[in-house]
């Protein structure tokens, strides 16, 4: 407060030399100075009764004001060092997310690329076995035509052979042969 106070008065000294010094070009009255310094210190004892405390008040009020802000600052502070401490710890904590979430992506893919792989081996199998159980129903079939063929043809050519080679007499007794065994199964 002090400090202040001289700084004012040595303020108002400066202003009043300064003052004093405009008309330097003449000369300079010595007792002429001293009395306006005087004068001045008077007037400096007169303001500082009147206005010392006001000025004193605001000063103080001042100096208060400023305390706080400083104080004030200084929690905001240590509030944005916690913050980017959290900001810190959370960015930190997402790379690992990060990595955590790459690395889990990873093995969901080589999972897939392995369930699918299983999936196309059994389908492919499946396929197989559909084929090869597709071919030998074809091949049966095929055996079986030709085996239908084959009988038709042998028939054929029984017939034939038999129409042929057959004669009344020969027709007579294979009559008479039926007829007999078809009795003795009745």
């Amino acid at each position: 407060m002090r400090r202040a106070l001289l700084s004012i008065a040595l303020l108002c000294l400066w202003v009043g030399l300064a003052i004093a010094s405009e008309g330097a070009h003449h000369q300079v009255d010595p007792k002429m100075e001293i009395f306006r310094i005087i004068n001045f210190l008077i007037f400096l004892a007169i303001l500082w009764k009147f206005a010392g405390n006001a000025v004193k008040n605001y000063f103080s009020q001042r100096s208060e004001q400023i305390a706080k802000a400083i104080d004030e600052a200084k929690k905001a502070r240590e509030e944005a060092e916690a913050r980017y401490s959290e900001a810190k710890a959370k960015v930190a904590n997402l790379e690992k997310e990060i990595e955590q979430i790459l690395k889990n992506a990873e093995r969901e893919r080589d999972e897939q690329v392995a369930r699918i792989r299983e999936e196309t081996q059994r389908m492919v199998e499946r396929m197989r076995q559909q084929t090869k159980t597709a071919v030998e129903l074809e091949v049966e079939r095929a055996k079986l035509e030709l085996q239908r063929e084959a009988i038709d043809l042998a028939v054929e050519v029984a017939e034939k052979l038999l129409k042929e080679k057959i004669t009344p007499e020969d027709q007579k007794r294979l009559l008479e042969d039926y007829i007999n065994k078809v009795k003795e199964v009745h």
